[in-house]
């Protein structure tokens, strides 16, 4: 994210990263102004507006295995930004060591995961196809088959224990085991 949540990865409702030039080309063209643009590119657009559906990736899962092709564009879409943002990342570090899933589609999205490792195979990525099949009840886990050059994860979140550690260290408190 840059100065606003629009750059960077395309989410729900959000574009992403869009060319500028591009913008001015549609305000010309149809005649709206920024403040109609800004409300697309944050509101109507992302998931939601290549889909025509919904920005719930779930709902736009169901829709890809039953064929809607706009949902699978939309999918489609979201996986190539994610693995061109690793790739990039990768280059710019000279290596790729690992790749964490969290949050709610990296610890549920069976598809995503696997798309966006297919999209990485080139940098050596191999996907467990069991592994990554497992349900988030399972925990973390290693989803990349072995052997495989770059090792792909999965690790749930848990903001709840991190906002409590962070308030222990903060305020220098004596914490039970189980938060240390």
């Amino acid at each position: 994210m840059g100065m606003t949540p629009l750059e960077g990865l395309m989410m729900g409702t959000r574009s992403g990263d869009v060319d500028f030039g591009a913008m001015a080309w549609i305000a010309k063209e149809t005649g709206q102004t920024l403040s109609d643009l800004e409300r697309v590119v944050n509101k109507e657009s992302g998931l939601l507006g290549i889909s025509g559906l919904s920005s719930d990736l779930r709902v736009l899962e169901k829709a890809w295995h039953e064929g809607h092709e706009r949902a699978r564009l939309a999918i489609k879409t979201f996986v190539h930004r994610i693995a061109r943002h690793i790739a990039g990342h990768a280059a710019s570090l000279h290596r790729l060591d690992g790749i964490i899933f969290t949050g709610g589609i990296g610890e549920n999205s069976v598809l995503i995961r696997q798309l966006v490792i297919d999209h990485l195979g080139v940098l050596g990525l191999t996907l467990d196809v069991e592994m990554n099949k497992q349900p988030n009840s399972h925990g973390e886990r290693i989803i990349s088959a072995n052997p495989s050059q770059v090792i792909c994860a999965v690790i749930p979140t848990n903001e709840e224990k991190m906002i409590a550690l962070d308030a222990i260290h903060l305020g220098n408190v004596k914490a039970p085991v189980e938060f240390a």
